[in-house]
């Protein structure tokens, strides 16, 4: 099971939804060949575009200070006992899997308060450093089969996610993929027709993925 990490962290600054989304859009941009810079760099040319978005500025001290706020973010309430439900289940393997720099999810994950107590409940961070593109490039799923040892075996894995773009990217490639409703909207990406257009199951919670997963095993 691959979780996305921006769907476990809840943010401290008031811009970083907005830069969340920036990012976004400069991934899938950065995404054409040769385009490729790492997410620490997308992400903070991201929040000078957002201040300036706002007619704002920061000097370079407060813009570090504001990066650095990414290795320590809080979580959601559910994340924790998701964790621990996880942790629990043997048979479900768990990864980290992020668009973030190898540096920026390893900090996240082991510096942040919430998420270093449950860091061991994963047995990988996976990024997108070596092949270089960003989600949703079929080449990032694929990345991520070899870490995890399902190459040809892409059913048999899960992608945990809050964003349509990273959960149609999986089911394009062939995973299942468990999409985190928390707004409670309903799902309402149609960019892609049929199954492959929409996650395999729908959560409010993280702490409905086990089971949801588990229940989807034995149909």
């Amino acid at each position: 099971m691959a979780a996305e990490l921006d769907e476990c962290v809840d943010s401290p600054n008031p811009y970083s939804h907005r830069d969340t989304h920036a990012s976004i859009g400069n991934t899938n941009t950065t995404t054409i060949p040769g385009q490729y810079e790492d997410f620490s760099k997308v992400t903070r040319r991201s929040l000078t575009h957002t201040l300036a978005e706002h007619k704002l500025s920061l000097d370079d001290s407060a813009i570090k200070s504001l990066m650095a706020a990414y290795d320590s973010l809080s979580t959601f309430p559910d994340v924790s006992p998701a964790l621990k439900s996880l942790a629990s289940t043997s048979k479900i393997t768990a990864v980290v899997f992020s668009n973030g720099t190898h540096a920026m999810i390893s900090n996240s994950v082991n510096k942040s308060p919430d998420l270093e107590p449950h860091a061991k409940t994963f047995t990988q961070l996976v990024d997108v450093e070596e092949v270089k593109r960003y989600k949703p490039a079929p080449e990032v799923y694929e990345h991520l089969a070899g870490k995890v040892g399902k190459e040809g075996k892409h059913e048999e894995m899960w992608l945990v996610s809050g964003n349509p773009f990273d959960v149609v990217g999986a089911r394009c490639f062939g995973m299942q993929a468990a999409w985190v409703d928390r707004a409670g909207n309903g799902w309402v990406d149609g960019l892609v027709e049929g199954d492959k257009g929409r996650p395999t199951v729908i959560v409010k919670s993280l702490e409905e993925v086990v089971e949801a997963v588990k229940k989807h095993a034995q149909q």
